[in-house]
């Protein structure tokens, strides 16, 4: 099993079981705006930038899966 990333909260490194927990929360938080749950009240614009940053974010927890 791959080791979670490396993660640090206003200079607290978090284990590999809390890691693991912000990559899920994100993943959720993806779907949600997958199923539109995003465009109710501020539209895309908002959505947009949140996937811009989850997408980000996924780059850098797994850098061995960024494209070149």
């Amino acid at each position: 099993m791959a080791q979670e990333a490396a993660i640090t909260i206003n200079g607290t490194m978090l284990t590999d079981n809390e890691s693991m927990i912000v990559r899920m929360a994100l993943a959720t938080f993806e779907d949600v705006l997958a199923d539109g749950l995003g465009l109710k009240d501020d539209g895309i614009p908002i959505t947009d930038q949140y996937m811009t940053g989850i997408a980000r974010i996924r780059a850098l927890l797994h850098p061995s899966a960024r494209q070149n």
